[in-house]
């Protein structure tokens, strides 16, 4: 793999982690389950998440008036010698409420990932959150 090829590749993989929260936050259901493979798998504290349709549900599921700002940063992308698979690991601060609530969570925690090339270009395989204290 070139390094302009290996460039690109981490350059997708960051714009996935960076479209992740905002189409989460933005409550785009749809729009973010597309940025999974399509037996993709959300890994949120051991529950396992499988699948377009089930990790759509994750946004579209959320009660009414649900909030969520996620912040990422510290994006670290690894591609694989084939070029077509790549891991990464993304710092994760996220707050999220109910409008009119004045009772915020915060998380923080580190999203381990698989990424993977296709056809319609590169998705999330795998997504693990790991929360850390805060």
């Amino acid at each position: 793999m070139s390094i302009s090829e290996n460039t690109a590749a981490i350059d997708a993989c960051t714009a996935l982690c960076t479209a992740y929260g905002a189409l989460a936050d933005a409550g785009k259901a749809d729009d973010f389950a597309r940025l999974y493979v399509e037996d993709g798998v959300f890994d949120r504290m051991g529950q396992l998440i499988v699948g377009h349709a089930a990790i759509r549900e994750v946004i579209a599921g959320r009660p009414p008036g649900t909030w969520s700002k996620h912040v990422c940063s510290n994006i670290r992308i690894t591609v694989d010698a084939d070029g077509r698979n790549a891991s990464g690991e993304v710092d994760l601060d996220m707050q999220r409420g109910i409008a009119g609530s004045d009772e915020v969570q915060r998380l923080r925690g580190i999203y381990h990932d698989r990424y993977t090339l296709t056809a319609d270009g590169w998705r999330i395989q795998l997504r693990k959150i790991v929360l850390v204290p805060s």
